[in-house]
Parts: C-alpha cells; structure tokens; sequence
C-alpha cells in the first residue's frame, strides 16, 4: 500500500503540532500507512512544492499566516498553474468559506478542529486517490476484474445485478446492496433503490434524472435525490 504523504502549514507552533497530532491518530485509527511534513509557513512550502514535484499528496493550510503569503493565496497560486493537489483548509474564521471553495478543497474545517470531521476529509481523498482501482467479481467458476474507472452504473434485476461498462454489460448473482458495500461510498452512490452510479460518469442531475457522459439517462428517486445531489458536488470538488 502507498504512503499517504501530508504537508501540515501552520504558523502557530502549538496548533501544528495538534494537527500533526490529530492526523496520525485517525489515520493510524484506520490502518493508512503515512508521512506527515510540518511546515510553519506558507512560504516555506511553496519553496518545497517548486523545488521537488509531487511530493505531497495532500495539504492541510492554515488560510491566516502572520509573514508572507497566506494559505489562501497559496492555493491560488497552485490552481493557477494547473496544480491540482487535494487541500484542506484550516481557518478561525467562517468568512473565508466562500472563497475557499473558488479553489476546490477536499474541506474547509473551523478551528477548533473535529477530529471527526478530520477524518472523514481524510479518508475521502485518500479513498479517491490512493484505493485499489479494480473490482473483482466471480461469476460462475471464473473471477471477472474491472477497472471502476469503466465501471458506470449498476442496475438491479430481479435477484441479480447489471454492471454497465463501457461498451459492455456483465450480469451476476448478487443483490446491489451487497455490490454497493464493496465499491468507494464517495464514489458511488445510490440514486434510485435499482441503481448505483459512478459519479465519474454524471454529466448532469435534475429533479428526476441524471444523464451520464454516455448519452444515458437514469431516474433519480425522490428519497436519494438530495444526498445524491450533495455527494456529487463534493466528488467534483475534490
């Protein structure tokens, strides 16, 4: 399994080392093998972004820094260039909300952190970006692997499953649920009791469908219709 490599940017010394404390406790809590680099400006990590590529794969930035640039314009400057590492903001101050989601972070957090909430931020990118990208299914007496990147919806039919992929359909003796349980939640999510959909594959969502990349369209129950609607805005977030 790869190392999950975090920068923490935090001026205040007895903070960082309270993030860097909370971020080894819930991911030690959930087995994800880990590297964290304490930086106390947000200066001092840009210099490293530039000196050495992809180092990191995701930044936790205080947004308020009391010398040189701030987090914020930091994570500006990354998207500016076309750098599109996961980010975590850490802020006192709610104002800075909106413009913090200009540049697409995985989460904005108020001090004093959650660790709950922490958590959670952590444990959708790094399933996003770091879990196994296959799926591996046995049908009859052969195993049948998938890449969830082709993966684009799941249909439910009588006691089987459909797995629509590109260009190609396999049927299997399994309820959704059971499917459902062995894919990312935070990439597949539920938007009808008969269908599971990759959100990768959704172009567009309305009150009673989602239309997909290819041309598709399925219905979107009115039970799922608001978590869906919410779990897509965060994947594209991300």
């Amino acid at each position: 399994m790869n190392v999950y490599r975090l920068a923490i940017c935090e001026d205040d010394g007895v903070e960082r080392e309270g993030l860097r404390e909370l971020c080894d406790a819930v991911l030690q809590e959930r087995n994800i093998p880990h590297q964290l680099t304490l930086f106390s400006s947000a200066r001092e990590l840009e210099d490293r972004l530039e000196s050495e590529k992809d180092i990191f794969d995701i930044l936790i930035l205080d947004i308020m820094m009391d010398s040189g640039i701030n987090g914020m314009e930091l994570a500006h400057a990354l998207r500016d260039r076309g750098d599109r590492i996961s980010i975590i903001f850490i802020s006192g101050y709610e104002e800075y909300l909106q413009e913090g989601y200009d540049v697409q972070p995985v989460h904005f957090l108020l001090k004093p952190v959650s660790p709950r909430k922490l958590g959670e931020a952590l444990c959708i990118d790094w399933e996003l970006r770091h879990k196994p990208k296959t799926l591996v299914l046995r049908k009859k007496n052969k195993m049948v692997s998938f890449s969830l990147e082709e993966l684009c919806y799941v249909e439910s039919s009588n006691h089987h499953i459909i797995v629509h992929c590109d260009g190609e359909n396999k049927e299997f003796t399994m309820s959704l649920t059971e499917m459902e349980r062995m894919l990312p939640a935070e990439q597949f999510c539920r938007c009808h009791h008969s269908f599971l959909v990759n959100m990768q594959c959704v172009r567009e969502i309305n009150r009673m469908y989602i239309y997909l990349q290819n041309g598709e369209r399925l219905p979107i129950g009115r039970k799922y219709n608001k978590e869906f609607q919410k779990m897509f805005v965060r994947y594209m977030n991300l």
